[in-house]
Order: C-alpha cells, then structure tokens, then sequence
C-alpha cells in the first residue's frame, strides 16, 4: 500500500521501517502526523490485523482519520483514539470481570467529584467537626487538595491498600476510600479510573491483555511526550514483555500538559529502558520559517534545525505602553497584513483564517475583542472541545433525569434533580417524581427523558416534539433551550455516526469523553490560550501579554524548578505555532482587576529578545 503524500527520504525511512520498536524524536513543523499517518498505511498493507493508534485529544485522532480516510473499511482496521477512549472500550467489553455488570457511568463534571469529595469527609466522623469549622474558602482549598491527591494516587497506580506509603494523613486516606466506595455504590467512575481500572484488568486478567495483543499488529502513539505514568504503564501491561511492535513520536520540547502529571520521559527515558527502540531523530522543518525557528532556539536551544528550511519569514518584538495599545496595534497590523492581500512566505491570499492571536491566559483576550470588533475584524474565541453545558434550566433538568434513567444507583444526580425541583420527597423512579410534579414545563421535561428509548431510536423525533410544544414565556430561556436542544442533536449525530449498537448510555459516556463534540469550522482570526492551540499552526501569530509574571504565570514563578520549565515550554510551543511571521508584544503597564496601574518588565523568557519601542498611543484607524 503506498503513500498518497509526498515524503522525504528521512521521513520515507521512518514510513518504511521494519516491524519493532521504533522512537521518532520529531522537532517541531517535521510532518509528525503525516510520518505517523503514513507508517499506519503501510503496516495495515504489511497485516490483516488492526493497528491500535492512540493520541491524547479527540481532535488528534479525528485529523488521522481524515488522512486515512481513503482506506477501505478503515474503522474496522484501525483503533484510532484516547487513551481514555481505548480503555473505554475496554471496560465495554470486559469490565463484569472485575465487578461492573454494565459499563459504569463517568462522572465527568469537577463539580460532581467536589461534591463525593463534600459527602466523602462527612463520612469521616474523627475529621467532620475540624472540617466544618474551616471557612468556606479553606474548605474548597482542602477539597482541591484532596481531589488531587485522589488523582495522583490513581496516576501512579498505587493499590488502596498501599495509600498511607503516600501519606501519613489516616484522614486523607479515609477520604480516599469512602471517595471510591460512593463511586462504586453509584456504579460510576472519574477519569483516572478508566486507566486504573483497565491496567488492574490486564495485570488480573493476563488473557485478556494477550486478546489484544493478539488483535493488533502494532501499536502507535502520537505526542508521545504527552504520556503521564498510568498511561505507560497501561501500554507495559499491554505489551507484557511480548510485544514489541510499537511505534513513539513525540517532541520532548513540546510537554506542555505537566499538571496532568505527564512527562517526556515516557517516552525518552522509560520507552527506551523497556522496549530498546530503534531511534530515529526527523528535525528537518517543513512548516516554520527561519526566523520564527532563530527566535525559539532562542528560547530552547538546539531545540528547532534550520538547515533544511527555505522561507525567511518575521520575527519582531514590541513594547507597549498599556494592554489597550497593545490590542490596537494587533488589531492595525492585522488589518495591514490582509491588506497586502498576497507574500511570496505564504500560499494563497492573505485574509483573516491564516491569523491567529494567542495568550496564556482567556482574560488577556478582552482588550483584543474589543479592538477587533471596534476595527471590524471577524474573529472567534477557539474552546477547548469537552463535555457539553446546557444553558436553559430546563436542559440542566434533562441532564439530571437522563443520568438518573441511565443509572438507577446514582445518588448524586438523583439528590439533584430532586433539589432542582424542590421536592423533598424519596422517590423510587423518574415516573414516581413526574406524578409529583406541578409545573407543567418540568413535567414535559422529565417525561421527554422517561420516552426515549434505550438505543436512542427516537431521541431527535421526541426532542425535535418537545422544542414544538414546550411554552415559555421567557424569551431568553427559550432562546437557550433551542440552542441547547439542537446542540444536543449533534452531539447525538456525531456519537451516531460512528457506531452500529447506540445506546444512551454509550452516548452519554461518549459525551463525558469529549467524543461527540462538533468540529466546528469558524471564520475570522483566531483567539486561543496555548494550551487549547497545541497541535495546530497558522501562517501568521500574534503572541501577546509576554510581561513577566503573565507569562511565565505568576504561580509558575513563585514555584520555581519544573513548573518554570514547563512555562518556558509553553513558550516555546506557541512560538512554533507559527509557520511563517510571529509578533510578540508585551504592554510596560498593566491594570489591575482592582484598578491600580502595575509597572511590568518583560518575560525573563524574552530578557536577552532586542525590541522594538512604541512609545506614543497606538489609535485605530491609522492606516
């Protein structure tokens, strides 16, 4: 089977190796994606068995499947996904041997597990009394802690019954079992469950690891610098020490997702350890240009290779005398560069959808909107894909019913949607509370939850019914409760399309996963944090806020070792977001949410950048 892409010798070497291990250490804008899509095509042409592809976002895995969209009956061939996504099936399939009769529900939602975390410490007589006594600011502070020593538990895998190896806290670790046994009672599971639960099986239940193994002729993952300990564990149980077909590619250079306890040694230290790979290193760039990569050797050196690339490109730094200059100069030198209409650095026409702004942080975008609304200029703020939010109270109370239907255990909805409706009643079903009910629109809602069959058969004809009829006064209300209706209907089309068996409570758990988010196509420039633009490039990058202490973030300063790096990091990265001109700019003065007016320096990233001086009121119109 042969590549339908152009290919270098050393990405063809990569795309036509023999069956093994195999680490591709890949610099930034070196076709990373296009190798692994590509050595995917070649190993299904080498095997009649699946290839088991996994990423670490639905969107990684969507942009595979559209390249390898050309091959005959490729979701059969293939396994393309999460992690998360692949344990899921798992759990599916296998999960009654280690006690889930059904595939347990996902409790997605933060607010879902700060509230177990609530009933969890209230189970514990000896710390309740201490706990209440605390304000409420202290007590959400220790419920974060205690929620993030839950998932660091379960990241590195640690049995329960090792837990005090990690604390000598007997409260904390109470916490940490009355936190499990609520999820058990409610038949439901967190994230970090779905890869707990799953290695347990594989390290339990050997046969089932080698029903895999089996079933795939090789495994690859894509950002491979992305992989925290219980995903390579995972992968170890997996592989067992028999399966050495496995193909890495990652930047170490671009580990940007730390705080999910991720690390590049993964895949550059342990992967090398454990399976001896073949090491090929891809730094020839075919995206950047040489000074957008002169300016992040800058930042990492040795980090970026310039030999082998052609357009010269921009790289220019600027101070500013406030945010509200900084906002207008991007906004003029954005509506100067699509003016130009056409540049020998980049293809085609020059317009908006080839720009992107980016910050650290959502907040620094408001004086930005509000310049390019001012200038004209279309736009859109980019979201990070994830689980749906209803808007209309009316929807919240259909989310509510619908994990109570799908799940008779789950206490936590059923309290809820108990509370939203302000009954004070137990009740043994949705059709018991329906009868107690007086509003006549709660009513239509919770019976539209208790209509829809099991398999979803008939969820856009009832739900299409229930926009027809419903009565509200309200317009806003109503006006939500459209949006949310129809934004529902496509999640269910796109949960839909790519399965056979539907279920509700597939599709709910699918949702919970960010798998049916829409991938929306927007117009206009693009606003994004770095975080949400990983994995994606534009022509052209304004890179703002570099003052110190909003990039790097403050927090990151005042912690100092690996979360310093991890900034520099970050910076990095949305450098190299930039295929060909990149404008940085940092404001001299910032304004506080309470109104003082802070002198800023430059980010001690940029301390050794030359720059350019605005110094009078940058005014729109100006050109």
């Amino acid at each position: 089977m042969s590549t339908l892409v152009e290919l270098s010798k050393m990405q063809q070497s990569i795309v036509d190796a023999p069956n093994g291990a195999l680490y591709v250490k890949a610099s930034a804008g070196s076709g990373k994606t296009r190798v692994l899509t590509e050595r995917i095509r070649v190993l299904l042409s080498r095997s009649n068995k699946k290839v088991l592809a996994l990423t670490f976002t639905n969107k990684a895995g969507q942009e595979i499947k559209d390249r390898l969209a050309d091959i005959e009956e490729i979701d059969q061939r293939t396994f393309v996904g999460t992690f998360h996504g692949f344990c899921q099936s798992v759990l599916e399939n296998h999960g009654h041997l280690i006690g889930y009769a059904e595939m347990p529900h996902i409790f997605e939602d933060e607010s879902d597990r700060m509230e177990l975390i609530g009933q969890a410490i209230n189970l514990i007589p000896s710390y309740v009394m201490r706990y209440e006594q605390l304000d409420n600011k202290k007590q959400k502070a220790f419920a974060y802690r205690a929620l993030n020593f839950i998932a660091d538990v379960k990241r590195k895998l640690i049995n329960e019954l090792n837990i005090s190896e990690q604390t000598e806290d007997e409260n904390i670790i109470l916490l940490y079992r009355n936190y499990q046994d609520i999820l058990r009672l409610q038949n439901a599971i967190d994230f970090d469950d779905l890869l707990l639960k799953v290695y347990g099986l594989f390290v339990d239940y050997p046969k089932i690891a080698a029903l895999y193994r089996r079933s795939f002729s090789a495994i690859c993952i894509d950002e491979a610098q992305d992989m925290n300990n219980a995903q390579y564990q995972l992968l170890k149980s997996l592989a067992n020490g028999e399966f050495n077909h496995i193909l890495m590619v990652g930047d170490p250079n671009q580990s940007i997702f730390h705080f999910n306890g991720s690390s590049p040694d993964y895949m550059d230290k342990d992967f090398i350890k454990d399976f001896n790979p073949t090491i090929i290193e891809l730094n020839e760039n075919y995206r950047s240009s040489i000074a957008v990569l002169q300016a992040a050797q800058q930042l990492i050196p040795d980090a970026s290779q310039i030999e082998h690339t052609v357009k010269q490109g921009v790289f220019e730094l600027y101070k500013v005398k406030n945010e509200t200059s900084e906002a207008q100069w991007v906004a003029n030198k954005i509506q100067e560069i699509v003016s130009l209409k056409k540049h020998d650095d980049i293809e085609g026409e020059l317009n908006y959808e080839k720009i992107a702004v980016l910050a650290r942080n959502k907040y620094l975008f408001n004086p930005v909107e509000e310049a390019l609304q001012s200038a004209n200029i279309p736009h859109y703020y980019k979201m990070t894909p994830g689980v749906l939010k209803f808007e209309s109270s009316l929807m919240q109370l259909f989310d509510l019913a619908l994990r109570v239907k799908l799940n008779s255990q789950d206490e936590l909805h059923k309290k809820r949607l108990l509370g939203a409706l302000s009954l004070t009643h137990e009740y043994a079903d949705l059709s018991e509370i329906v009868t107690s009910l007086d509003d006549n629109n709660q009513k239509a809602v919770i019976y539209l939850v208790i209509s829809l069959s099991d398999n979803g058969s008939n969820i856009k004809s009832k739900l299409e019914a229930y926009k027809a009829q419903i009565a509200i006064s309200d317009d806003d209300e109503k006006n939500m409760l459209f949006r949310d209706v129809d934004e529902l209907l496509i999640h269910w089309h796109n949960y839909a399309k790519t399965t056979d068996h539907k279920s509700l409570h597939q599709f709910k758990n699918a949702m919970a996963l960010g798998q049916t988010h829409p991938l929306a196509q927007h117009t206009g420039v693009t606003l994004s944090t770095v975080h949400t633009m990983k994995g994606q490039e534009f022509d052209i990058v304004f890179i703002i806020g570099m003052d110190d202490e909003t990039f790097p973030d403050y927090r990151a300063v005042r912690s100092g070792g690996v979360e310093l790096t991890q900034e520099k990091n970050n910076l990095y990265v949305a450098f190299t977001r930039s295929k060909r001109w990149l404008y940085v700019t940092w404001p001299e003065k910032r304004t506080m949410p309470w109104g003082d007016s802070k002198h800023r320096k430059i980010s001690r990233f940029l301390a050794g950048f030359s720059y350019n001086e605005i110094v009078e009121d940058v005014k729109g119109d100006i050109l």
